[in-house]
């Protein structure tokens, strides 16, 4: 298994962001997972200040917010995410 670029918490959350996928974990012990490839990201928004939400935004129309993020994990988030897609060429 590969080792992810960075890793985030939010509440009831946890985010992890891949090489070629986001991996966003809720529920008890991270039970529900749910992957969203790179390609499929259309903007990764940041709302707030000290309790952030982090929007993820994908081509087909899904919206995920994942509420009460300390800052400077949410940009690193973000960053994580903008670097991958213009390393992979997908970024505008």
């Amino acid at each position: 298994m590969e080792q992810p670029v960075t890793q985030a918490t939010a509440h009831n959350n946890t985010i992890a962001v891949y090489q070629s996928e986001i991996e966003i974990r809720s529920g008890w012990q991270g039970q529900n997972v749910e992957s969203v490839k790179l390609r499929d990201v259309a903007s990764v928004g940041i709302r707030g200040v000290v309790n952030v939400t982090l929007i993820i935004e994908s081509n087909t129309g899904r919206t995920y917010r994942l509420q009460r993020m300390a800052l400077p994990d949410a940009r690193q988030v973000k960053k994580a995410v903008e670097q991958q897609k213009r390393r992979a060429g997908l970024y505008e």
